[in-house]
């Protein structure tokens, strides 16, 4: 995932941060994992996460996305989710995961 300028937040967020010194746009990141699966970011607010992950590169044996590829994308989107709704005092961590896979997808 790595640069997250691109991102969108609702402009109340990002001046909330903005009031105690943080660059929301700046800091914001999934981390590591996120950016080695090619996971983007693409709307952050509270209320919806909006976000993309390439199949090609996060696939099982038989060339279908990897059940735990859409894990990652899941507690990633819902992570982000999470830290907006709770708000800049609070901390949001995962603690549980999960996923029923709808159908395999090849790109």
């Amino acid at each position: 995932m790595g640069e997250q300028s691109k991102v969108k937040f609702p402009q109340g967020v990002v001046d909330e941060y903005a009031a105690l010194g943080i660059d929301l746009p700046a800091l914001f990141s999934a981390g590591h994992l996120g950016t080695r699966m090619g996971v983007q970011v693409l709307e952050a607010s509270a209320e919806r996460v909006v976000g993309t992950m390439p199949v090609e590169g996060n696939t099982q044996p038989y060339g279908l996305l990897h059940g735990g590829a859409s894990a990652v994308l899941a507690e990633t989107l819902g992570s982000v989710g999470a830290m907006l709704h709770g708000g800049i005092t609070k901390i949001a961590v995962g603690v549980d995961l999960n996923c029923t896979h709808h159908r395999g997808v090849r790109s």
